[in-house]
């Protein structure tokens, strides 16, 4: 894979969806993404983010939240990640919101990520491989387990919204 660049924003052979010119990498390992309309949706091992392109800037990433506490960043190959602290440091509060539900986000967002979701081939398989790495990841078993109740949440949300699940309550 060749470096894709959207205005600020790059996906680079390392699979990092970076801003490079804030230097700031804003998911470290990415699955999959859509460009739509003004914004570009990456689906990674960290969670879900939507970002503006173009002159704003407006990120907001739905977490896995075992992704950041679990993440060893000494490891040579790693020397551009960039945790959630960096990331609120770099951007302005209004500019970076970091959520850890998909109750905000519109039907539009929630069907795009959802799209994203199911582009992604083999998913158990790349959470398998995190699981067993002993060095890569303080808790590999935390950070696949992280992602697959984001991706159960995600699921749950795109079910109610689209008529799939009955949302009665008594």
């Amino acid at each position: 894979m060749t470096t894709k660049t959207f205005f600020r924003y790059e996906i680079n052979y390392f699979f990092e969806f970076r801003d490079y010119f804030n230097n700031i990498t804003i998911e470290n390992e990415m699955y999959t993404y859509i460009v739509k309309g003004d914004y570009i949706y990456t689906y990674g091992l960290s969670g879900y983010t939507k970002t503006k392109l173009g002159l704003g800037i407006h990120i907001i990433k739905v977490l896995n939240v075992e992704y950041d506490k679990n993440y060893i960043n000494e490891i040579e190959r790693r020397k551009s990640y960039s945790s959630l602290e960096e990331i609120k440091n770099k951007y302005m509060d209004e500019d970076v919101t970091f959520i850890t539900s998909f109750d905000s986000m519109d039907n539009e967002d929630i069907n795009t990520f959802y799209s994203l979701y199911k582009r992604k081939k083999d998913l158990e398989e790349d959470l398998s491989s995190i699981e067993k790495s002993r060095f890569s990841y303080k808790d590999g078993k935390k950070v696949a387990q992280g992602l697959r109740e984001l991706n159960d949440s995600l699921l749950k949300e795109y079910m109610k919204r689209n008529g799939e699940i009955n949302n009665t309550s008594k």
